[in-house]
């Protein structure tokens, strides 16, 4: 219950060499959003949210949460954000049928024309690892991926080239590729380029951005909590840890490694965890590691059923100078629950992150049980919590009416707890 301050010596170098190969993204932390959530997070340019005009047949199937319609107007909200602000956009390829191939027909026109002047890059399918003996047979391998990313990729490219001809160029034209699900994915990633040399799709030429996702664990998996799960340095730093190994193996590539879709918990979050302030804190724990790393781009992802992380990142999160680098700092206290952060402007200490993560609320009640007694030098009318343990009584608790039992203790609107101790006299202070 008590709330303490820890301080930490911290000795930071006013000076850093500057590394040249680990500057930060323009953008480096980005938003990811749900598609078929997207205009209930920016509506649109007229700030409704209507949608009109179904796309493709499969919309008017009776399990709304499997199929949503869409149309011209869903691609208004591309006119929301402020001007200059760019977007990729991900095209789902997980109907593997004449459906599937209709629906990309039609909503390609749709987004290239909305996405004009705007565009990062495209993103074809996602999390394909997912789909193995789900959606694809149990064998489904790198080679049959790499055989559906050429097909559905020429298929784009030539519906890209109908709709908006100035856009499908090889100076235009760039993939986000292949967003598996994590570093421990069955569809390795440095396996599907050593497969793709000398094949006979030219997309895999056009991917700049190697796309990974993480979570840090499982909505209902055993033993997550708040401090162990998500305000636990180590425990960022050690998830961290397996995508910096990740992006080495694909180093041969020219593509820039970025965590295409993160949040805490994957399905969908949990109440209490997912949804709460020290979510926040690791949110920000998570990025500025992942800016130390030097190699990782981390992209937040939420959905309309994800509970969201409350003053979470926004989209255009990350302005920096040219030649900015953020460092670790060794604080001094415990690895899991301090961490600390500079941040280097051509090599010069510019702005410090020192976080606190050991877990706390004001809201919390608790019990006070006190070791009492009238004298330090008694030997008898010794209680604890309000009960004596004599002789008398063969050491079985009895209650002392003088004495209080089980105090309910609450700290105040700015969470301090202030609790009277007498002299000779012990407290425990049980947080509920």
């Amino acid at each position: 219950m008590v709330k303490s301050l820890t301080l930490a010596a911290v000795i930071v170098p006013s000076v850093w060499a500057i590394n040249t190969d680990g500057r930060l993204y323009s953008s480096f932390v980005s938003l990811s959003i749900e598609l078929i959530g997207f205009p209930d997070w920016a509506e649109t340019a007229p700030s409704t949210t209507t949608l009109t005009t179904p796309t493709a047949s499969s919309c008017r199937h009776a399990d709304p949460g499997a199929w949503q319609c869409i149309g011209p107007r869903f691609f208004d909200s591309y006119g929301a954000f402020p001007a200059g602000t760019l977007y990729s956009h991900n095209f789902n390829v997980a109907t593997w049928n004449a459906s599937g191939f209709h629906t990309l027909e039609a909503t390609v026109p749709l987004a290239c024309s909305a996405l004009r002047g705007q565009l990062s890059l495209f993103e074809i399918g996602n999390e394909p690892d997912l789909y193995v003996g789900k959606r694809r047979d149990s064998n489904y391998d790198v080679h049959d991926y790499l055989a559906d990313w050429a097909n559905t990729t020429a298929r784009f490219e030539h519906f890209l080239k109908q709709a908006c001809p100035d856009m499908a160029s090889e100076q235009q034209l760039h993939y986000m590729f292949p967003s598996v699900s994590s570093p421990v994915s069955r569809l390795r990633v440095p396996d599907m380029f050593a497969a793709a040399v000398g094949g006979s799709s030219s997309s895999i030429k056009r991917v700049t951005q190697v796309s990974v996702h993480n979570y840090m664990a499982g909505a209902t998996q055993p033993g997550v909590t708040l401090q162990a799960t998500l305000m636990n340095h180590t425990a960022v730093a050690r998830s961290l840890a397996g995508h910096v190994a990740y992006a080495k193996s694909v180093e041969a590539s020219d593509a820039d490694y970025v965590i295409g879709e993160h949040n805490s918990l994957y399905g969908a979050g949990a109440a209490g965890l997912s949804d709460v302030f020290g979510a926040a804190l690791w949110g920000v724990d998570f990025a500025l590691q992942a800016a130390a790393t030097g190699v990782v781009k981390r992209v937040h992802f939420t959905s309309l059923s994800a509970r969201p992380t409350p003053r979470g990142p926004r989209p255009r999160h990350g302005r920096r100078s040219r030649r900015t680098t953020v460092k670790t700092l060794a604080l001094g206290g415990r690895a899991d629950l301090d961490s600390g952060y500079g941040a280097y402007v051509d090599g010069r200490l510019e702005r410090l992150a020192l976080l606190n993560l050991r877990e706390w609320s004001r809201r919390r009640t608790g019990r006070s049980k006190r070791l009492s007694a009238a004298a330090a030098c008694d030997k008898t009318g010794i209680t604890f919590n309000g009960f004596a343990y004599e002789a008398e009584t063969m050491d079985k608790p009895a209650r002392v009416a003088s004495r209080a039992s089980n105090e309910q203790v609450k700290a105040d609107k700015s969470g301090k707890l202030a609790i009277e101790v007498a002299d000779s006299e012990a407290i425990v202070v049980l947080q509920k």
